[in-house]
């Protein structure tokens, strides 16, 4: 099992150690890489482009690799993911060191295609037939711990360079599929093969579709997508909101700050508070508080006034909505049978990278506008995730599940 928390650490490291970059990188004149000469609304769009394209790629992978999973194995898959991650951080680094911003998306696009292997790695934790719903929120640990530690290495090593941080995530990805290499075996399962016929490069969209004939999977999902355009908006673009807002004008360090303290949220939230209520409450009551609390913590951040405010605020959003996350995970899982735990956990990573990718476009076009709109827009959103899920969760509850 360590393997498999490691790949989801180093995953969610090197999703996350360009976000706090991309304001020095395209949005601060004295530190500017990219595209010197062009006007803000545009540097804004390109960022949230560049996180664009890395989700839009893994909205149509995620479930076709959470498919072949299912029927290859979760060994190769994950290897694969692995190798992709690996690839997309070198050609990032260069990127940075080269002043090249094709080469850049082209690391983002590789990083998306395979950006798998937390989903992957969950169906084979949820294969042990352990404990799902704590397997699933130790899984969220690891990956919080490495929005935790993102933020962190970017800001520390960018001391040094832009690009060292990449580096770091390409040294770290060695070693995760090294371990792997050597220390994960799956059972064997006589008479396993792909079918081919079954999955689709489409699959990220038709699994959508197969999902409407569900009443109970298609509210849930949509509520998830509301929340993760939410989250998406508030994640992307609050650094930029933070270092930019009268009053606040917060530098490099203190925006890390602000992400890792955030990330210590999930990580308090997944190791403790979320499992300790799941034995408590069900998960529709703790997904709805959650989103809603979320919401509120949102707003809180455009009205403080100081670093410290803002940290604490941080640290309240990151525990609620990481109450949210997991307990909806956990009620999508249910209503599947275990030989399709990659399929449906593969559609949640689709459901999350359609969310951030609608959030990137349409926030980084807000972004010129105002750099409050984008968080603005997602504690509205976030409020009205909060309602859907309350109108799936019911129907989830009426279909004879835990609510």
């Amino acid at each position: 099992m360590i393997a498999l928390y490691l790949l989801i650490l180093v995953d969610s490291i090197s999703a996350t150690v360009i976000i706090p970059l991309l304001g020095p990188l395209l949005i601060e004149p004295a530190t500017l890489v990219f595209l010197p000469d062009a006007s803000l609304p545009l540097r804004n769009f390109v960022s949230g482009l560049l996180v664009a394209v890395y989700v839009f790629l893994m909205l149509y992978m995620a479930p076709v690799l959470g498919r072949l999973s299912d029927q290859w194995g979760r060994r190769p898959i994950l290897l694969l993911c692995g190798a992709g991650v690996l690839l997309g951080n070198v050609l990032a680094g260069l990127a940075i060191d080269l002043h090249s911003l094709p080469l850049l998306f082209l690391g983002r696009l590789i990083g998306g295609a395979t950006a798998a292997a937390q989903p992957t790695a969950q169906a084979a934790l949820v294969d042990t037939g352990s404990n799902k719903a704590r397997l699933l929120s130790y899984s969220m640990l690891f990956s919080s711990l490495g929005f935790v530690l993102g933020p962190v290495v970017a800001s520390g090593l960018s001391t040094i360079s832009y690009a060292a941080p990449l580096y770091l995530c390409t040294l770290l990805t060695l070693v995760a599929l090294v371990l792997l290499l050597n220390s994960y075996r799956e059972e064997a399962k006589p008479g396993r093969r792909v079918d081919w016929s079954s999955i689709s490069i489409w699959e990220g969209v038709r699994c959508f579709r197969e999902a409407a004939s569900d009443g109970a999977v298609r509210g849930i999902l949509g509520g998830f997508l509301l929340m993760q355009v939410a989250w998406g908006s508030f994640f992307v673009f609050v650094s930029v909101y933070l270092m930019e807002a009268p009053g606040l004008r917060l530098s490099l360090p203190q925006v890390g700050a602000f992400m890792s303290i955030m990330g210590i949220g999930f990580c308090v939230s997944n190791g403790l508070v979320q499992p300790a209520l799941a034995e408590r409450f069900g998960m529709r009551t703790l997904a709805v508080a959650g989103l809603g609390l979320t919401a509120a913590m949102m707003v809180l951040c455009l009205v403080l006034g100081s670093a410290y405010q803002e940290y604490a605020a941080a640290l309240i959003a990151g525990i609620t909505v990481n109450i949210a996350y997991p307990s909806i995970v956990t009620m999508l899982s249910d209503r599947v049978a275990p030989e399709r735990q990659g399929w449906i956990l593969g559609m949640v990573g689709s459901a999350a990278a359609m969310g951030w990718g609608i959030s990137s476009v349409i926030s980084g076009a807000l972004g010129g506008l105002g750099h409050a709109l984008p968080v603005m827009l997602a504690a509205a959103l976030m409020a009205a995730a909060a309602l859907a899920m309350t109108v799936a969760g019911a129907g989830w509850q009426s279909a004879g599940a835990p609510g």
